[in-house]
């Protein structure tokens, strides 16, 4: 019959490969970026033309090559970074699959420039042919460059996305690895103007700078990161950097055990947004699971997950400082009380708080309470209001009030009556479609509790529940009843968020509360 079966030409195998490895320019780019740190860079600069179909040109200063290593690192499976399969249970660089270069070089116009302090050499490459090996004058540092990418591989070229698409790709590409690398300079260009230029940073300071600012900052013994506030969460996750061992990767374990340790300060359709740097060991961890590094696989899922929910959940603790950064959307009503008689009040008596300081209440402001420490706070009554009330429902151990006359609520049923229960409501059935309630919790008044339950109808997620009835509600706040709230906040699991992520309380300035008392 003959013989069927046949070796591939080395130049198709670094095609195939390519198919694996170069995704699109911003793949290319991401693997020399990370070659340069690999080399030890301290500066780095990309520079691209057309989205890097025409250009992708990445300078370092690294350690450069030496002559027989610049043309051995076209081969296939030829790298610097692993000896045996024992190293790939203990990697710590970044590149590592030893195919990039030469599957970036079948597919493209290639060339490399590079000096090892000592010898320059340069090469030139066209769709995986070795052109040109010759001695060039460099300073210390790699320069490579591909153009014309895919000339070869048109049906490739046809499925690429556009100039914008692919340039805005690999804008996200170089933040993402400079987030990482504080301690190297990035430079970035499109077609000659200036996108991105990095000096070297301090880390948050970097990751600010690209990201724009964040709340909350998480450290525990393997994990330290920036995240953002719960009502600055969105509906996708592109917000969402994870680094292990500095590497750029996703994974769907961590993403989760973030938002869970959120807990109610999220919907369940948004997503938190944050920049996380996990340590570990890197034999409790596989990143050659895709050819282009993109995912990890761990050892023990269910430990990395809990340990993340735990640190972000404590994240979320009181602390011994109130955050001078809080901020929140409710403001407005300031603005809507012209008005309003502000009666100043001054209570001399003093309470203690887990933020160790002693304080004592100045005003109300409609449903705001002004508390006077070193510096002036303010509370949002009906946000504290509405943790207490949920914290109350959600309570395995239900306390309620023995009302002195049953209200009756019509348009009932059963399962009504064994949900209402479950929230600490003691009701009945006393006819068809008819229940009465002999006992409310505390939080609940019994003249609002007709209100309660209409919103208790419409939507029955506790979290929407308690948040919406403490907003629609009518009643004026008296200072005492303020200060009774402020008391009870702190002994809340969760005394900075109501329980859809606004905030309770924040520092103020008195500057800001004179313009507020002006408007009055």
């Amino acid at each position: 019959m003959g013989q069927k079966i046949s070796r591939l030409d080395e130049i198709v195998v670094n095609q195939i490969a390519a198919g694996e490895v170069v995704e699109n320019p911003a793949s290319i780019v991401k693997e020399l970026i990370e070659n340069s740190l690999d080399a030890d860079a301290k500066r780095i600069r990309v520079a691209i033309q057309q989205g890097g179909l025409a250009l992708i040109e990445v300078e370092d200063d690294g350690c450069g090559m030496s002559p027989e290593d610049a043309v051995l690192c076209l081969e296939r499976y030829a790298t610097s970074k692993i000896r045996s399969i024992h190293d790939l249970n203990s990697l710590a660089t970044m590149g590592f699959r030893g195919e990039a270069l030469a599957a970036i070089a079948s597919v493209s116009c290639f060339s490399l420039k590079t000096s090892d302090g000592q010898i320059g050499t340069f090469i030139e490459v066209e769709g995986g042919r070795l052109q040109k090996v010759t001695p060039c004058a460099r300073n210390q540092g790699t320069t490579i460059c591909v153009s014309s990418l895919f000339f070869n591989v048109p049906a490739r070229k046809k499925f690429q996305k556009s100039v914008a698409s692919n340039s805005s790709q690999v804008r996200r590409v170089v933040e993402m690895v400079a987030a990482s690398h504080p301690g190297c300079a990035f430079f970035l260009s499109f077609d000659g103007n200036v996108v991105l230029d990095l000096p070297i940073q301090e880390r948050r300071e970097r990751i600010e700078t690209l990201f724009g600012s964040f709340a909350h900052e998480v450290e525990d013994s393997f994990v330290w990161g920036l995240l953002k506030e719960p009502k600055e969460a969105k509906s996708h996750r592109r917000d969402q950097f994870l680094y292990i061992n500095a590497r750029v990767v996703s994974s769907p374990i961590i993403s989760k055990a973030v938002k869970m340790g959120y807990g109610t300060r999220l919907d369940e359709t948004m997503h938190p947004s944050f920049v996380l740097f996990l340590k570990m060991d890197p034999k409790e961890v596989d990143v050659n699971v895709h050819p282009q590094k993109k995912e990890v696989r761990f050892a023990d899922d269910s430990l990395v997950f809990q340990s993340i929910e735990r640190s972000i959940s404590k994240m979320f603790q009181p602390s011994l400082e109130i955050p001078s950064s809080l901020s929140f959307e409710n403001v407005a009503p300031f603005r809507m009380m012209p008005d309003l008689q502000i009666p100043v009040k001054e209570l001399e008596e003093s309470v203690f708080l887990p933020f160790e300081f002693k304080e004592r209440a100045l005003a109300m402001v409609g449903s705001f309470l002004f508390l006077e420490k070193e510096e002036l706070i303010v509370v949002d009554l009906k946000a504290a209001h509405a943790r207490l009330l949920f914290e109350t429902l959600k309570s395995p151990t239900k306390e309620s009030q023995i009302l002195l006359w049953p209200l009756e609520m019509d348009a009932v049923d059963d399962e009504d009556v064994d949900a209402l229960r479950q929230l600490g409501i003691d009701c009945r059935l006393i006819g068809h479609r008819k229940m009465a309630i002999d006992a409310l919790p505390p939080t609940i008044e019994a003249e609002e509790f007709s209100s309660f339950f209409m919103i208790w109808k419409e939507t029955k997620k506790i979290e929407n529940l308690s948040v919406k009835f403490c907003r629609q509600r009518k009643k004026r706040y008296s200072l005492e009843e303020g200060m009774d709230l402020w008391r009870g906040l702190q002994k809340c699991s969760d005394c900075l968020y109501d329980p859809i992520g606004n905030k309770i309380f924040k520092k103020v300035e008195e500057k800001d509360v004179g313009l507020w008392l002006q408007r009055g």
